[in-house]
């Protein structure tokens, strides 16, 4: 904060300064040091003026029109790294089209985006894309529940077992010259990032992602209700087959066709990811992420080789680690399961290798040591970006009705973490138990 303090005039200078305060007292003074901050800005600094002691990437977004859910406005956007001064260098400045991004999110007063740019971009360390989500996280205090949940399924990733989920970074965003708060860079989910072939048009089968949308796709029924066709273009061809079968087959064959080994669900979908993205809903609690805002993939069939499976991407966390998708609070023991999941556990092969997968991760990346460091990295990346967004965006009569802070968020994260992983500890021993056969 300290450059900041410096461009404030000397009277705000004293009351913002936390020199010879102690760690806690400065902690403490942290939002009166960002509304002053803010205080100063639209009085002497004019709202265009940049952050200049932002911890974070500072990304600039420009519109030439009313953003709206669709069609996109033409949009220019000018990034900055922390520290780095003004410039006009070309590199950081793309154009494209923007659009909120979301369904019920769109409700909020601070609002996702969605980034079409003209040519593809490649963002601090991540992969290079024309298309970007700016994600909000309105209803999520934290501002971290969406990249917790997707870094914790990346990091389940083996050499030769990826699990995809968008890589993100933190950034803060003014919007047409005035900040507008603190943001997570997203990758999109799309054939690109889940290392699918390319569509085809001259080809009778293709790579295929669908996205379940809503409470339908529990996979308790023949057909494709309750999902959207991502991959390929439904405007360049409609492809349910694919989905079809694969819901038929699950949700009509009994269980002897069910485990068959030459031609069951083991043929047809990844059990290992399917295994891994069932304990990130479990662990993460995602209370609308086991029959709704998941992502079910495959790649294109080639002749000659064994039918590609099916996988698991998951998307939408910020109902999660104590928190449902209105924001309201969530207990640390319930089960979260669909009906391809019940099946799968009804097998006593497959609890002892959803038992074993538990024990391994919960040494190591699921350890509760290792997910609170993970959420203390994160305050500590975000800095003082978490106080001037609750400036920004002050919630105490929305979504958050017990008008909780940031920080207290965070402390009722890691308590919700502590009990939860016990839980689960508990039962899935218990629903995993497999009965020795009668001799």
């Amino acid at each position: 904060m300290h450059s900041t303090l410096c461009s404030l005039p000397p009277p705000y200078q004293r009351l913002a300064s936390t020199e010879g305060c102690s760690r806690e007292e400065a902690v403490m003074q942290r939002p009166i040091r960002s509304l002053l901050f803010f205080a100063w800005l639209q009085l002497y600094g004019g709202a265009a003026e940049p952050l200049p002691s932002a911890a974070l990437p500072m990304i600039h977004l420009d519109s030439q029109g009313t953003i709206v859910s669709d069609p996109g406005v033409p949009c220019r956007i000018r990034w900055l790294t922390p520290g780095a001064p003004e410039t006009s260098d070309p590199s950081r400045t793309h154009t494209g089209l923007v659009r909120f991004h979301g369904a019920s999110s769109q409700a909020y007063p601070k609002k996702s985006f969605k980034v079409a740019f003209d040519a593809p971009v490649k963002w601090l360390g991540m992969r290079e894309s024309a298309h970007w989500v700016l994600n909000a996280a309105f209803v999520d205090r934290s501002l971290m529940r969406h990249k917790l949940s997707y870094d914790l399924f990346r990091s389940m990733s083996s050499s030769n077992a990826p699990r995809y989920a968008s890589a993100s970074r933190f950034v803060e965003v003014t919007l047409n010259g005035k900040y507008h708060g603190a943001y997570l860079l997203m990758e999109r989910v799309d054939r690109a990032l889940l290392g699918l072939r390319k569509f085809d048009s001259n080809a009778t089968h293709h790579a295929c992602i669908y996205k379940a949308i809503d409470h339908a796709a529990n996979f308790d029924r023949p057909g494709h209700a309750g999902y959207e066709q991502r991959e390929p273009d439904p405007e360049l061809r409609e492809y349910w087959g694919p989905l079809d079968r694969f819901n038929k087959f699950v949700s009509s064959t009994t269980d002897a066709q069910f485990f068959a080994p030459d031609k069951g669900i083991a043929t047809r979908l990844d059990l290992d990811n399917a295994i891994d993205f069932h304990l990130l809903v479990l662990v993460t609690s995602n209370m609308d992420g086991y029959d709704k805002n998941l992502m079910l993939a495959r790649d294109m069939p080639e002749e000659g080789k064994p039918l590609p499976r099916f996988f698991f991407v998951p998307w939408d966390y910020d109902a999660t680690f104590g928190r449902n998708w209105e924001a309201s609070r969530v207990g640390t023991s319930e089960w979260l399961s669909n009906h391809l999941l019940d099946r799968l556990l009804s097998h006593a092969d497959y609890r002892r290798r959803f038992a074993s997968r538990w024990k391994e991760l919960r040494a190591g990346t699921l350890s509760t040591e290792r997910l609170r460091e993970t959420v203390d990295e994160n305050v500590r990346t975000l800095g003082d970006a978490a106080q001037r967004n609750a400036v920004r965006w002050q919630t105490l009569d929305g979504p958050y009705p017990d008008r909780l802070t940031f920080e207290e968020d965070i402390d009722q994260m890691k308590q919700w973490i502590n009990r939860r992983l016990k839980w689960l500890d508990a039962e899935i021993e218990r629903r995993t138990a497999v009965e020795t056969p009668a001799k």
